[in-house]
């Protein structure tokens, strides 16, 4: 059994995506703005200092201010032809790339858009963003405080050099330390950590070192990322794949998590202290999320939109120019828009890979129906040990079906879906 088949972080996949006509913003705004619909925004920033090795995601390294500046001035444009004051949003979410990777004027732009012809649903709403070791500064790390960011996500991955260079990335464990220390200063609301396992020359002790260093700051959030390496990356053409000793790795971390007083939330996620939540009714289809940006993914009900997705360089930079380019964002290109049989899929998968499990209810008062109709494999996995649940509850992960999630979740892959993607190609 290959544990580390795909991550299923949505469903379906960006490669799944393809060309859409006729299709407007306009169309769809109506459903962000009916009672009981939460909506969030997202912010992409495709820029990094370096593309590490494992990385496939939509991202161009090493970019000039100037383009930089005619980026921000594309997604300004964007906000300005969707009309989201019209629109109430819950959150913000700024992801990338490295958003931090802007010069200091160009990132107080950035966050100066989320006030500009946006509406949201507090006067401080909360606000998300990702950075690495070193694109963090003084300076920077005050701006987002003076823009009430209240979650920062450090991409830490190690705290050993050699492990960093394995991985292709420029920081080095000084680097961390102090980020670290000016994030701990500033005293954000919600400091979360990425570790990576599974890197070339890794071994338990040295894995669990990251994590007591880790540990040491007292992050609110650790997630733990298995070494997948994908085609298209540096890694991939060297030969690397995901490590044998993976599983071994993660089990190791993950005792040691619960040791330390974290609970775990999925596969990846670990916190400090769990929000409470009396009715867990599930991750549905009032929750929408609209992306401004090249590379962002934005979801309304059945339709899920964006660019062309790429990894190699080159289609970053054409997909980019063309974005830069755009003269009516309203207009959506590129996307998939769900059958009634995908939106179960989705709901099952977004909700099963989390640790609350699936609200029977819930699906029921979507569809009609239960899941353990719809999907007979369900019961396959609960004769296996990995499932647990019965009618009018939920259906949770055991700790074993949870160390599968990157198994199980791509099982539940439609047979359409799939084959969309094994036609996908980087051009």
């Amino acid at each position: 059994m290959n544990r580390y088949r795909q991550y299923m972080y949505s469903y379906p996949h960006k490669t799944a995506y393809g060309p859409l006509t006729d299709l407007r913003l306009d169309d769809y705004k109506p459903r962000l703005m009916a009672p009981g619909a939460v909506n969030s925004l997202y912010f992409h920033v495709p820029f990094c200092e370096a593309k590490c090795g494992y990385c496939n995601l939509f991202s161009l390294a090493g970019q000039a201010p100037e383009l930089v500046e005619a980026y921000l001035e594309a997604m300004a444009r964007q906000i300005e032809q969707y009309q989201l004051a019209e629109v109430t949003f819950t959150d913000l979410t700024v992801g990338g790339g490295t958003p931090l990777y802007l010069s200091a004027a160009q990132l107080e732009r950035l966050l100066a858009l989320a006030a500009e012809g946006v509406h949201f649903q507090t006067a401080k709403p909360p606000i998300i963003i990702e950075t690495s070791p070193r694109q963090t500064t003084a300076e920077k790390v005050q701006i987002l405080k003076a823009h009430g960011v209240c979650r920062v996500s450090l991409g830490v991955q190690s705290f050993h050099d050699q492990e960093l260079s394995a991985l292709g990335r420029l920081h080095r464990r000084q680097d961390i330390e102090r980020a670290l220390a000016l994030l701990q200063q500033a005293d954000f609301e919600c400091l979360n950590l990425d570790l990576i396992y599974g890197v070339p020359g890794q071994s338990e002790q040295s894995v669990l070192a990251s994590l007591r260093l880790t540990l040491a700051y007292e992050p609110d959030e650790i997630f733990l990322y298995p070494l997948y390496v994908k085609p298209g990356t540096p890694l991939y053409r060297q030969g690397q794949r995901v490590s044998d000793e993976a599983y071994a790795l993660y089990r190791a971390l993950r005792q040691k998590l619960l040791e330390a007083g974290y609970t775990q939330t999925s596969m990846r996620r670990f916190v400090r202290t769990l929000a409470k939540e009396d009715v867990w009714d599930g991750c549905g289809f009032a929750e929408h999320t609209l992306a401004i940006g090249c590379g962002g993914r934005s979801y309304i009900d059945e339709l899920h939109f964006c660019v062309p997705y790429s990894v190699r360089p080159a289609g970053c930079a054409r997909i980019l120019q063309a974005y830069l380019q755009k003269a009516d964002h309203q207009v959506i290109e590129h996307g998939y828009i769900l059958s009634p049989a995908e939106r179960k899929r989705r709901f099952l998968l977004k909700n099963l890979l989390y640790y609350r499990g699936v609200p029977l209810k819930a699906y029921t008062a979507l569809f009609g129906c239960s899941p353990l109709d719809d999907f007979p494999v369900l019961e396959e996995w609960r004769a296996a040990q990995w499932l647990v649940g019965d009618e009018g509850d939920y259906l949770r992960l055991t700790e074993a079906g949870l160390d599968l999630s990157d198994y199980l979740g791509p099982e539940l892959i439609s047979p359409e879906v799939q084959a969309k993607m094994e036609a996908w190609r980087d051009e």
